[in-house]
């Protein structure tokens, strides 16, 4: 029950400290104002207004979302290690993994609140223009928020042991490789069977072939939670899918937070 409570109270002054600073304020101004922007967007669009509103609007929640998640991230913690002020913190009764754990659990009601407030700037731009909030549009601003628990976990991750700078860069590399990993996949196996007798690729395809699918099983499946096709032609997905979506992201958050704390637990800050 402390470990609880210890990871509770550092859970909300990390949400307040987060709230305060300027970032995630510039990012949601910036995603709402874009957001309407989309508006007229559909109308110079040669394609249909709903289609261009709901598929640009979900993107924008998942990049603006990504930005918090990657700026508070990395910043937070290493705004503790910097500051030395973690010295203040562990020197109290408070375990490490309470530590971090409470920070990612503080920075992940944040971005709760991003998608939330921009998934209902959605819900009134559509109200705006006549159009229906379906429930692939929910179910798309829902895997959102999962997709961003799994980058925030990485930006934790990589923070426990790197720059700034460095961890950004990973992070980002995480969410690139997260999504188009599958279609990297796809084209290193196009150009292995339409390759020529005797190449290179032909001679180590299938080798090659194996340690990119292997990369792929690896790294987080980031386009699976890609549903704004299915919100801009209203196409439901199945409730199963949905679940084991969220068990997925759940479980790989988890694992990364815990390799996250093990990093930790070795850091000397001396």
């Amino acid at each position: 029950m402390l470990w609880i409570r210890e990871v509770y109270l550092i859970a909300v002054n990390s949400f307040r400290e987060a709230v305060r600073d300027k970032i995630p304020y510039v990012v949601l101004i910036s995603a709402i104002a874009l957001a309407a922007f989309t508006v007229l967007l559909g109308e110079w669009s040669v394609f249909d207004r709903e289609f261009v509103v709901k598929t640009n609007t979900i993107s924008l929640i998942s990049i603006s979302g990504f930005f918090i998640a990657i700026f508070a991230g990395v910043g937070q913690v290493q705004k503790e290690i910097q500051k030395r002020t973690i010295h203040t913190l562990l020197a109290k009764p408070v375990s490490r993994s309470a530590f971090l754990i409470g920070k990612y659990m503080g920075l992940l009601a944040l971005i709760a609140s991003h998608v939330i407030l921009l998934s209902l700037t959605l819900f009134f731009v559509l109200w705006s223009i006549d159009a229906t909030v379906t429930v692939p549009v929910v179910q798309a601003c829902y895997l959102v928020f999962w997709e961003l628990a799994i980058v925030l976990a990485f930006a934790v991750l990589f923070s426990t042991y790197s720059s700034v700078l460095i961890s950004t860069l990973f992070s980002f590399g995480i969410y690139l490789i997260g999504h188009l990993g599958n279609q990297i996949l796809k084209e290193v196996y196009f150009v292995y069977r339409m390759s020529e007798d005797g190449s290179f690729l032909k001679e180590n395809g299938a080798l090659i072939y194996d340690i990119a699918k292997g990369i792929h099983y690896i790294f987080p499946n980031l386009f699976k939670f890609n549903a704004s096709s299915h919100a801009a032609h209203s196409i439901v997905l199945e409730q199963s899918y949905i679940f084991w979506q969220s068990v997925y992201a759940a479980g790989y958050s988890g694992v990364i937070l815990c390799l996250a704390v093990a990093l930790f637990r070795r850091k000397d800050f001396l």
